[in-house]
């Protein structure tokens, strides 16, 4: 290959490198900065045994429910990929309470955590824990139409 052709090519590819992509938007929890569902971080879900649904995967977030009225918003460190396409989580945690520093195990087989692949679950380690309040969008969408109203 000659210079010619070569540098061309090299410049395409910094260029291509450097254009905004879709992954550059907001990640983690601050995608949900201005959302009136989050709230306060918390420090752990006890009993982690009370887990007993999930909800919005996106590649570095899942909203998990803890029995019937508490819902968590947890973030992963980086991205964990399979979460977004989870099918079952499962929780690896070293406590009867699930902390940052433990993990969700991940798998897009809605068969539980074995699908025959012989791959395993992804496991996404927790890198910290809000608290969720699902009616919270409802309650604000309620107030806002009142105050037009008045």
């Amino acid at each position: 290959m000659s210079v010619r052709c070569f540098v061309p090519i090299a410049l395409a590819a910094i260029v291509a490198a450097c254009t905004t992509t879709p992954d550059d938007r907001v990640r983690g929890v601050a995608q949900f900065e201005d959302d009136p569902r989050l709230g306060e971080e918390a420090d752990r879900i006890c009993f982690q045994s009370t887990i007993d649904n999930f909800s919005n995967p996106t590649r570095d977030t899942v909203v998990l429910e803890a029995g019937v009225s508490r819902e968590y918003l947890v973030e992963v460190f980086g991205v964990c990929p399979d979460l977004q396409f989870a099918q079952s989580i499962a929780i690896a945690a070293r406590t009867s309470c699930l902390t940052s520093g433990d993990a969700l195990l991940v798998s897009d087989s809605a068969f539980g955590l074995n699908d025959g692949s012989g791959i395993g679950p992804r496991r996404c380690t927790i890198r910290a824990i809000y608290e969720w309040d699902e009616d919270a969008a409802a309650e604000e969408t309620e107030e806002e139409a009142e105050a037009i109203e008045s």
